[in-house]
């Protein structure tokens, strides 16, 4: 179980923690469509035991969480960095029948067990680790039982972009596509499926795509 705790700047933390405008659009019924379209997608390349054991990060409205529990019997931690989006998830799930347990967690530093959980979800979160979001990779394999899966869409820089920004915001550690994909097969996390995601308006100006993607933990 990982303990260490970080320490991080103002700039870090507030691009951990959801604006006012992306908490507006995170939290809409738009939103909560196409994120169920997208897992539901996702799930068809993954094979989950009876009564799954899951953990959600960035766990939002809940929307992953609720599918996971109603549709799979999955017994479910939901995490978010953002402790307000966590109080959300809690309200709105409210009427859940099953075991979903709501959760204050920092990716990089989880207060889970080795091997813990059959599955790991993870919804455009890790462009919001800057500096950080390979610890979270290796957290993430960390705690996931051998042969478990990790469900996951996010914005990745672009080839061009990435360069440019490697050399201005080195510190960061941009998440760019080929960084990413690299960090994966470090951590034991096989890719199983890579495709672009097909909401558009997602991607930031160019600079940024959108994929979903299915990796699963080596055995």
């Amino acid at each position: 179980m990982t303990t260490s705790a970080h320490s991080d700047s103002w700039f870090t933390r507030r691009i951990m923690r959801l604006t006012r405008f992306e908490r507006r659009l995170m939290n809409s019924p738009r939103h909560a469509r196409h994120t169920e379209r997208t897992a539901l997608a996702l799930l068809e390349h993954v094979s989950l035991p009876p009564q799954p054991r899951c953990l959600e990060i960035g766990c939002g409205q809940g929307v992953v969480t609720r599918l996971l529990a109603e549709r799979y019997g999955a017994r479910v931690v939901a995490s978010d960095y953002d402790p307000a989006q966590v109080s959300l998830a809690r309200e709105r799930l409210a009427g859940l029948d099953g075991p979903v347990e709501f959760r204050v967690v920092d990716a990089r530093a989880m207060p889970f067990d080795d091997a813990e959980f059959d599955a790991v979800f993870s919804f455009g979160v890790l462009h919001h680790i800057p500096g950080g979001w390979r610890e979270a990779v290796a957290e993430i394999a960390r705690v996931l039982k051998p042969g478990g899966w990790f469900v996951f869409t996010d914005l990745v820089v672009s080839p061009r972009a990435g360069r440019l920004m490697g050399r201005l915001l080195r510190r960061l550690g941009p998440l760019d596509e080929a960084t990413l994909l690299a960090c994966l097969a470090q951590n034991g996390l096989g890719l199983n499926h890579y495709a672009p995601g097909q909401d558009e308006s997602l991607a930031v100006l160019g600079l940024m795509s959108y994929c979903v993607a299915v990796a699963q933990r080596s055995i």
